[in-house]
């Protein structure tokens, strides 16, 4: 199942590139409050054209991504960190599955300003979907509750859509 889920989330964002977005390095110069200005330098060599080159340990050391950055960031890094919290479901302590989870609610302040519907595309909202249910069906290790609470905010909002 893993192996497939990754592949259905490598399929959905193929070519998503971040373009203008808000990158891993501007996250963390966001969330210094602008004193740690090395981050903003840093943003210059940020990955922007192939979110699958992003190394898990630089996804690692980047906790507070989806909490700084905009729409094109969100939606750029979105797989990375769904695929990484797949890699490693069982075997980190890390936090950022968590948080993965955490971002893909439809309420999530950068996704609520547009509609995740409209952020996503069907086949990347469907591989939200999948990835949440997998999180769901993983509770042991994963916070599956939360998860599951997206997925029905997730299929409210694919009904809003269609009315």
């Amino acid at each position: 199942m893993s192996h497939e889920l990754i592949r259905v989330i490598q399929n959905a964002f193929k070519g998503v590139r971040l373009e203008d977005g808000i990158s891993l390095n501007m996250t963390e110069y966001y969330d210094s409050g602008g004193s740690q200005a090395h981050y903003k330098d840093l943003s210059n060599n940020d990955e922007r054209d192939d979110w699958s080159k992003i190394s898990d340990k630089t996804l690692e050391d980047y906790h507070v991504t989806f909490s700084f950055t905009d729409i094109k960031g969100f939606r750029f890094y979105a797989p990375a960190y769904m695929i990484w919290s797949v890699k490693h479901l069982k075997d980190s302590q890390s936090i950022i599955g968590d948080f993965t989870i955490y971002a893909l609610d439809p309420d999530h302040y950068v996704l609520k300003s547009v509609g995740i519907v409209n952020v996503f595309n069907q086949p990347q909202i469907n591989a939200i979907i999948d990835f949440l249910k997998f999180s769901e069906a993983n509770d042991d290790y994963c916070d599956g509750r939360v998860a599951a609470v997206n997925l029905e905010k997730i299929k409210i909002a694919q009904q809003g859509k269609e009315s």
